[in-house]
């Protein structure tokens, strides 16, 4: 017999395309996506800090540990709110909430993408990441927490994520009691005459910080990929509480677009550069 659970709500339920920020790329900022009674269901059933760190070798400071939608949907570990809800916002239903909220900005950003694969967006085939079989696009929604931090550092400082990364999402679910500043999102451009990465990071002296959202709780910012799409996590300071949030994704099995890096030399003193910022206590990246 097939097995019942909750009737899921999407994320994007409650937007549209005039809910899309064009400045400085495409993304959205939704403010309790989910009615007060959903939010707090969810708040009360997210897992432990334990689960996340037990069975670790080792534990870092501000490091992210995630648990994938693979490993949730059908384990009765978790809750059956949070395995409805991991379902739904990795499958077919969801992918068409993404295409009709946000896909025009998928399009422009990625105009060669639809006659690449043949099929329009609202026809791609979706599957869950990591499952077996083919698909146009795979899903992938993930727990995330990042642990308590020793000294300040950012988790994650400017960058573009993969190249076969079209789409992300974070929903925001900081803990009632935890006045920790910093965990906010930034978000950047380049300045005149700079558009080249050190890998998938951009140096810090080459962006202007155009917007910050705060970490905060049932609040969901959601984007285009692109290289465009400069953002980064504000440092938190020294403190012992986990910061909390679900990760989603939409991947193509291939790259949807080339990252232009920087120049040999001048990737190798960018590393350089950030080497010795760790090395004075203000760790940029876990």
């Amino acid at each position: 017999m097939p097995e019942t659970l909750p009737k899921p709500q999407s994320i994007l339920g409650n937007t549209g395309p005039q809910d899309v920020r064009h400045a400085p790329f495409a993304h959205m900022v939704i403010e309790q996506p989910f009615d007060t009674d959903l939010y707090q269901q969810l708040e009360d059933e997210f897992p432990l800090p334990e689960r996340f760190v037990n069975n670790l070798p080792e534990i870092a400071s501000n490091q992210a540990i995630r648990i994938r939608a693979l490993d949730i949907i059908d384990n009765p570990e978790f809750s059956d709110n949070w395995r409805s809800f991991f379902r739904y916002h990795t499958s077919q239903d969801f992918w068409r909430d993404i295409i009709a909220t946000i896909g025009d900005e998928i399009r422009h950003a990625h105009p060669q993408l639809e006659d690449r694969v043949g099929v329009k967006f609202e026809d791609w085939q979706v599957k869950v990441r990591g499952a077996p079989g083919e698909a146009h696009v795979e899903l992938d929604a993930l727990f995330v927490v990042n642990t308590p931090v020793e000294r300040i550092s950012s988790v994650r400082p400017a960058h573009v994520d993969s190249e076969n990364e079209i789409f992300a999402g974070l929903f925001y679910m900081k803990p009632e009691g935890d006045t920790t500043p910093g965990g906010d999102l930034a978000l950047y451009s380049f300045k005149d005459g700079k558009n080249a990465f050190g890998g998938h990071y951009a140096d810090l002296e080459d962006v202007t910080e155009e917007c910050v959202v705060p970490y905060g709780k049932n609040r969901f910012i959601a984007f285009v990929n692109s290289t465009a799409s400069i953002h980064g996590v504000t440092p938190r300071p020294v403190t012992e509480n986990f910061r909390r949030y679900i990760n989603f994704v939409a991947i193509t099995p291939f790259d949807a677009f080339k990252i232009p890096k920087l120049s040999l030399i001048n990737q190798a003193k960018f590393w350089l550069d950030r080497r010795k910022t760790k090395s004075k206590g203000i760790n940029l990246e876990m």
